[in-house]
């Protein structure tokens, strides 16, 4: 990482020292989510907490280390709140300095991924596990980050130390940058909106993903670490609570998920108990879970529709979207898909203009439908999570919806 040689605004920078909105031990898995909201809490987003768990599924492939979640609420926060937010996984660790670097040149923090071994928590000297700090400064000696949950005011790291701590395999130089503020309320209430619409686009090709996932583990290919789907549910159970204060007629849901994110934390423990052996005793709780989410997913699809807060024609979106999408992008481009993350950046994973052209062509052509002009930008081929977007505001016909809360074409 270079020097930074100062920032053309650092009342973000300023604001998040002064003192973090959320802060102290939170859900296990869930500290990328705590310090995101902390980000875009000084940006203006109210209430980050209870808006941001859009996202209810599953990801995995055979090769992962553990079975994530959906992760795709990044580009919601985004189209809800109108601000720029980036989720990067660079290749190597000068990549992710110069992107850093980068973000504080802007007056922007990064949210980066780190050991916790290597860190004052819990688990230093003991446990590697990845966690969450919000990069605010650096200069030629050390960096400048907060810790929300184990050191929330601002701490110095030496470069060294940090690098190392970024560079651990369980770090794998992950970083999420947010530019921009919000001016303008977002309702909870709208936040369930699009936690519906996530989970029933997504539903069938996610639980594919699951069964894959629970083969592996049964194979001894995978670890059944669950942690991150625990955590996403919690999050969702947020926004539900939330929006139940306004609509009583969630509270059901509400509590439902709140039921559903504890007994994930449950199969976590369980997991967690049994090491590298893996019982049939988490086998059989894996299948119970996959029973439950459906008829979670069944019972609240069934109250958002009566409620009418279901955008129309969510349900139409074409089954299996993430499958047809990385198969485009396979046939169509010269990007490495397998192993990219639903925000991952195209662009930077090396995609190029005729190749998005080509790929929009060939999504066009297997969904017989058509981008309207409004989505012919970069910011369409951003991601895998953004095309998707794109094709459900197509199926949905809110395409506009989506060209406005992204900032218009880039």
């Amino acid at each position: 990482m270079r020097d930074r040689e100062g920032s053309a605004d650092e009342g973000l920078l300023a604001r998040l020292c002064a003192g973090l909105s959320y802060s102290g031990t939170t859900e296990h898995g869930s500290c990328i989510q705590q310090a995101t909201t902390n980000v875009l809490e000084a940006q203006g987003l109210r209430d980050a907490a209870n808006l941001i768990g859009t996202s209810w599924g599953f990801g995995y492939q055979t090769g992962d280390v553990r079975l994530r979640a959906g992760d795709r609420w990044l580009p919601t926060a985004a189209r809800l709140s109108g601000l720029d937010i980036t989720r990067l996984r660079p290749g190597s660790a000068e990549a992710a300095f110069d992107l850093e670097q980068a973000a504080l040149a802007d007056g922007a923090p990064a949210v980066v991924a780190v050991d916790s071994y290597d860190i004052p928590s819990p688990y230093r000297g003991t446990t590697h596990l990845m966690h969450a700090l919000i990069l605010v400064g650096a200069d030629a000696d050390a960096v400048t980050v907060l810790d929300p949950m184990n050191r929330p005011e601002p701490a110095r790291m030496s470069r060294a130390a940090y690098r190392h701590s970024r560079g651990s395999a369980v770090a794998g130089y992950d970083l999420i940058v947010s530019r921009g503020s919000v001016d303008h309320p977002v309702s909870a209430v709208d936040a369930v909106g699009e936690l519906y619409a996530d989970a029933v686009a997504q539903h069938e090709a996610d639980l594919d993903e699951f069964d894959c996932f629970v083969r592996d583990v049964e194979a001894g290919l995978v670890a059944p670490d669950v942690a991150d789907v625990a955590a996403e549910r919690t999050y969702a159970h947020r926004v539900l609570a939330a929006a139940s204060r306004e609509r009583p007629e969630l509270k059901t849901s509400a509590t439902a998920m709140d039921a559903l994110a504890r007994r994930w934390y449950f199969a976590h423990t369980v997991a967690m108990e049994g090491g590298a052996r893996v019982s049939p005793r988490m086998l059989t709780v894996l299948g119970a879970l996959r029973a439950r989410e459906i008829q979670v997913l069944d019972e609240f699809a069934d109250t958002v529709r009566a409620a009418g807060l279901a955008s129309a024609g969510a349900a139409e979106t074409p089954p299996g979207l993430s499958a047809l999408i990385r198969s485009v992008l396979e046939s169509q481009t010269s990007i490495a898909v397998e192993g990219l993350g639903p925000d991952d950046n195209l662009w930077s994973a090396g995609l190029t203009s005729l190749e998005s052209v080509r790929a929009m062509m060939a999504i066009e052509d297997e969904l017989q439908l058509e981008f309207p002009p409004s989505l012919l930008s970069r910011f369409t081929f951003e991601s895998l999570s953004s095309i998707e977007q794109a094709v459900v505001a197509v199926c949905t016909g809110s395409a506009d919806d989506v060209v406005s809360s992204s900032g218009g074409t880039r």
